[in-house]
Formats: C-alpha cells, structure tokens, sequence
C-alpha cells in the first residue's frame, strides 16, 4: 500500500489558500466597473 497521505494533505492545503485568496479578492471593494454595475443594479 503506497502512502499519499502527504498528497492529500498539500491537495487539502493548496485548496485551503485558493479559497481564501478568493474570499479575500471578493471581499475587496472592486475597481472594474463591469462587477461595480452588477453590483449597483
């Protein structure tokens, strides 16, 4: 049995700061007016 516990784990971890780089981008205000208009409307 090969152990890809360690894969896992950096699978895990690398999707952890993709979503919270996201959440903090999108919780930024924005500076495109194309997001500012759906935003507004």
């Amino acid at each position: 049995m090969t152990d890809y516990t360690s894969a896992i784990y950096a699978l895990i971890a690398i999707t952890g700061l993709l979503t919270a780089g996201v959440v903090f981008v999108l919780m930024q205000p924005t500076d495109l007016p194309m997001l500012k208009q759906n935003r507004e409307s």
